[in-house]
């Protein structure tokens, strides 16, 4: 069919862009891409997915009470679909211990008016109308189910696009997630966001506001950071081979894929380079064994929450509290 990168991708933000708005001190959240489980080396489908993982998500909000931390669920269409998620997450929500946003899964959010492929799975390339229906469904049935009118907004596959500003702006989304700065998914028809910047800015004025997730680089060439990872040295390869030399490596704040060490550095890296909000993220199927390329089995799963319990000592350590969606608000909205 033709398939090419993002025809209409994000701007990188000027200078002016950048919220003047700060906090006393660094916080952090975290987002959960809470969605379906499916098989992630297959092609995508409409319908081969489950929610079994679903109960599994109680012991992580029960460790999040635990570190007074309040995380927001970002949640697609099977998810609001599912009678046990909304129960769930609407009884976390009442007692004022989680918050609920958005997450657009086209292939599996209606209207299906395209064809399931890869290129497609990225919101930002469907045609605008399609985007916009299929966003404005699920922001529909969310506000339906939970009684609250959306505010967050993560695209599925971090595919966002400048059509995706003008639909969040009309549906009063007020703060977007889906920039995963210096990651680029161009060999996927993807967003290409290498070198976006890590701290919070407005995409619309006083409207909408990006909190990109949190990643940075270390090791010698870490100034140089994207023009040497994404530019000169693009193969998997040379991206060890660079880690184990201590020459340049990339670490996302994420418990999936990033060992604790790396992530202790990145937290301590984030800091110095004066990340105002540590933006955490990881996908709700890793929270039962097997969904995930990341938790395999049980082992691997009692290591998940091993890397969460030395991450928030980490945090506290470096007096970096959590801070909420109310208060993200509160603070760039008022």
């Amino acid at each position: 069919m033709g398939e090419k990168a993002v025809i209409s991708p994000l701007s990188i933000p000027k200078k002016s862009q950048f919220s003047k708005k700060v906090f006393s001190d660094p916080r952090y959240i975290i987002t959960v891409d809470t969605e379906e489980e499916f098989d992630w080396d297959k092609p995508f489908t409409r319908d081969q997915h489950g929610l079994r993982h679903i109960p599994k998500i109680d012991r992580f909000q029960n460790l999040c009470v635990k570190h007074g931390v309040k995380p927001i669920y970002l949640i697609d269409y099977p998810i609001v679909e599912n009678d046990e998620a909304v129960e769930l997450l609407r009884s976390y929500c009442a007692k004022d211990i989680a918050d609920v946003g958005i997450q657009l899964h086209p292939w599996v959010n209606p209207p299906f008016d395209e064809i399931v492929t890869s290129y497609n799975s990225y919101a930002c390339n469907l045609p605008p109308d399609l985007e916009r229906a299929k966003l404005t469904n699920l922001c529909n049935l969310i506000a339906q189910k939970f009684n609250i009118t959306p505010s967050i907004y993560r695209a599925g596959r971090y595919g966002a696009g400048a059509e995706t500003v003008k639909i969040l702006n009309d549906l009063g989304v007020k703060i977007d997630t889906s920039v995963r700065s210096r990651f680029s998914y161009t060999k996927q028809y993807g967003p290409n966001y290498s070198k976006f910047p890590i701290n919070p800015y407005w995409v619309t004025p006083d409207k909408l506001l990006e909190i990109p997730v949190t990643t940075v680089f270390t090791g010698l060439f870490g100034k140089s950071s994207g023009n040497i990872y994404h530019d000169i040295f693009e193969s998997k390869i040379a991206h060890s081979l660079m880690a184990r030399t201590n020459l340049l490596e990339r670490i996302a704040l994420t418990p999936e894929g990033v060992p604790l060490e790396k992530t202790i550095i990145g937290i301590e890296k984030s800091l110095q380079e004066g990340v105002q909000i540590l933006n955490f993220s990881f996908h709700s199927p890793s929270l039962a064994a097997g969904y995930t390329p990341y938790v395999r089995n049980e082992e691997d799963l009692e290591a998940f929450y091993h890397w969460w319990e030395e991450v928030f000592a980490c945090l506290r350590h470096n007096e970096v509290a959590a801070t909420s969606l109310d208060e993200l608000l509160s603070l760039y909205f008022e």
